[in-house]
This record gives C-alpha cells, structure tokens and sequence, in this order.
C-alpha cells in the first residue's frame, strides 16, 4: 500500500524494493488535467463525476447513519467484541459507495491501539526518461531529472501555532490497524465552519479488488507540544497535550473511481488519482473542526505544473525508522514532474516530485504553497522511495469533483 506506516511484522502489504513494480491499470483514461472519464460504480448522481462516495443509510448510532448489516446493539459484550475485532467480521471489505460503514465506537483509539497502529511503503525507484514500458509493467519517469535528497526537518511546536490544519489520520484495514496524515481544509458549503479533511485515497480505501477501511478517526494537531512517546501505550492521547482539539470520527468518505479501480499495494498509474476528502464529526462537542482548529486551507486545483515550482512546502508524520510517528515533519524547495505509466510521454498526468526523507506515516500529508499572501492546499503524500523523494498528484477537474461531492452532501 503505497506510503502508509505499519511497524513490525510483513503483512499482506508489505514492503516492494524494486525498481519497477507491477501494474494494475486504471479503467479510465484521462487527460493531463485529471478529468476521468465516468464509471458505473458509485451512486447515480455521481456516474458522470468520475468520484465514489460512501453512503449512509437509516439506522444510527450516535449520530452515525449506518447502512443495512451493521450491529446496532454496541453496548456491553456486544460492544467489547467490537474493540476486540469483531468490526473485521462485519460481511466483507466492501468497495461500493452504499457499503461505506464507519460507525463511532467510544473509545476504540485506545493508547495501547495508538501506539501499535502500522504501516507499510513500496519502495519506486525512477526510471530513465528514455526506458519504455511495456509486459504490464509501470515505470516512473522523470524528465526533469532527479530531485535531490534532503532530510526532513521537524516543525516546531505548538503544532496550532505553526501548523493548525494538519494532523494525523487513524484507521482499520484487514491487516491491522494502521497510519496516515491529513489537513483540514475548507468547505464551500460552510464558510468557516468546515468538518473536511484532505488525505491520500490508500488511507481511505484499499483499490482495485479491496474495500472501505474503517475505525477512521482523524487527530488535528496530534502530539502538540512534541512530548508523546508514542512507545508508552500507557499514555493518554485525549490529553489536551497529545490531541488538544479531540477525536474526530469520519461519517464519509470520497475518493477517485481511478484509486478505486486501479489502486494497488504498489504503485500504479492510479497513484495519479491518490487522494480523498472525508467529513468527520467530534467526539465530544458541537463546534466545527474548523472552528476548534482555528483553520483550514483553501485548495488550489490546477495548481501550476511541478517543473515551474521553486517553493512547495510538505508536511506530515512519518512512522518508519528513524521517525516514530509521533512528530510532524515537512520538506521544501522546488519540485518536478514523475510519470507513472507505460510509455513516455504517459496519457497519465504528471505528478509531483520533491526531495525528502519522509516515509511512511506522512500518507495524505499536505503539499502547499502561497499565492498572493494566501496559503493554499495543491497535493497530498502519495508515494515515496523512504529516503529520497516523494510525489504527490495535482489537483486537477476530478480532485475537485471528489472535494465537492463531500462538501454538497452535508449543504
């Protein structure tokens, strides 16, 4: 899975050295500005957006609309069986947007939960601008050349005074429990009051053949001041310290029918289409998450082109050694293009490319730059080499038809 963080043992996402990986191609062919073609997944009113949405249904729980199936009775023995795993037994790893199911389960994210969650990254190496694809196989080009590497650096803390909007994402996969970032971002249909947050679509959704992840719960500003030891499972992650602004549960989720259709363990043309807005609801209180995180960034679609840029900016928490998944990280500098496809030039758009150590854990982070004194989304982590760079997708016609199918839900 590209760019997640999973510690310990190899599981069914395990790491991929290679320096080209196995493709799954996407169904949809697409244009340099991102606009897919539509697909007949999703609900109706979607098909011609090219984006897939996970739809509630009539039963609640909390204030979660559930879908048909789900147990409704989470109280007592019914509910420890939940935290003790019974949410994998729930039918099976549904792709569809009817079969989203993410409901609030008090307390799940437990100290001891926070401190094993995992991950995993394949490791893409770039291939020669003058290679050729072909046998099924992707190949990453860079026809800018190399980027070169740089090392991380930690933000300084407090994070809701240098970095508010960004914070770390939680969920559940058939493998485990696992790892990613995300920001929160505005919402068109609620000015200064946005529940959204942007993060990778492999932080949502496991792709091609796989289904919604769940327990996804999202930690604005998480380890504020920079004292957690994420090894001590003792310690409390709702202290105003560790999570100064709550839990947020997300009640749903969108992603590109590209991720859903071609997503993979390891990269593919889909890595493309890699991102996901999700709407979240508190824990506890009433206020927006914008309103309690003091921000949110306007997002930049069609952003200029990665050859052109000289001052991105990248943030997020990487997880895998030397990093623990605790602290946010970001890189800046100029980036450049990465092409992700079967030949060169690719009928894939370009994505981009920075130098930077970050890993996995950082999955769904923020790209951002400013514009005219205002500081705008224009990416999220997507996939990474672990010590050389990171790429990210550009923002184009179907990113925003994926971020407004999220926001026209909750007008």
């Amino acid at each position: 899975m590209p760019f997640i963080r999973r510690r310990g043992a190899a599981a069914a996402a395990a790491v991929i050295a290679a320096v080209m990986v196995t493709a799954t191609a996407c169904d949809n062919k697409t244009n340099d500005e991102g606009k897919a073609s539509a697909s007949s997944s999703g609900r109706a009113d979607q098909k011609d957006q090219g984006v897939d949405t996970g739809q509630d249904g009539g039963t609640s729980i909390g204030g979660y609309k559930l879908p048909a199936g789900i147990p409704t009775d989470l109280t007592g023995e019914a509910l420890q069986k939940w935290k003790d795993g019974g949410w994998k037994d729930f039918s099976d790893w549904k792709s569809k947007a009817e079969d989203f199911a993410n409901p609030y389960i008090k307390d799940f994210w437990s100290p001891e939960r926070v401190a094993k969650a995992e991950s995993s990254i394949p490791t893409i190496t770039a291939a020669s601008s003058t290679s050729t694809g072909g046998g099924g196989t992707t190949y990453m080009y860079t026809p800018d050349g190399p980027v070169k590497r740089q090392a991380a650096t930690r933000v300084g803390t407090t994070y809701h005074h240098y970095a508010p909007p960004v914070g770390k994402l939680f969920f559940s996969t058939p493998q485990g429990d696992m790892v990613c970032s995300g920001t929160v971002v505005t919402d068109p249909a609620h000015p200064g009051r946005s529940n959204l947050v942007w993060t990778a679509g492999h932080c949502v959704h496991a792709g091609k053949g796989g289904g919604w992840y769940r327990n996804i719960a999202f930690v604005p500003s998480f380890d504020n001041t920079g004292r957690y030891d994420i090894r001590q499972a003792s310690q409390n992650v709702r202290s105003s310290e560790v999570s100064p602004y709550g839990i947020w549960w997300a009640d749903w989720a969108t992603t590109s029918q590209d991720w859903i259709k071609g997503g993979a363990h390891q990269a593919t043309v889909a890595s493309a289409y890699d991102y996901a807005v999700i709407h979240v609801k508190p824990e506890k209180g009433h206020k927006s998450l914008q309103e309690m995180a003091g921000s949110a960034l306007p997002v930049w679609f069609d952003a200029p082109a990665a050859n052109t840029i000289r001052n991105m900016e990248v943030r997020g928490y990487p997880a895998e050694a030397p990093y623990d998944g605790s602290k946010m990280y970001d890189c800046r500098g100029a980036t450049k293009r990465a092409v992700l496809g079967y030949s060169y030039p690719s009928q894939y758009p370009a994505q981009y490319m920075i130098g930077c150590s970050m890993n996995g854990g950082a999955s769904g982070g923020p790209w951002f730059m400013t514009r005219n004194g205002r500081t705008y989304l224009v990416s999220d982590n997507s996939l990474s080499d672990r010590k050389t760079f990171i790429t990210g997708p550009r923002l184009g016609a179907n990113a925003k038809q994926v971020y407004l199918a999220t926001s026209n839900k909750f007008k």
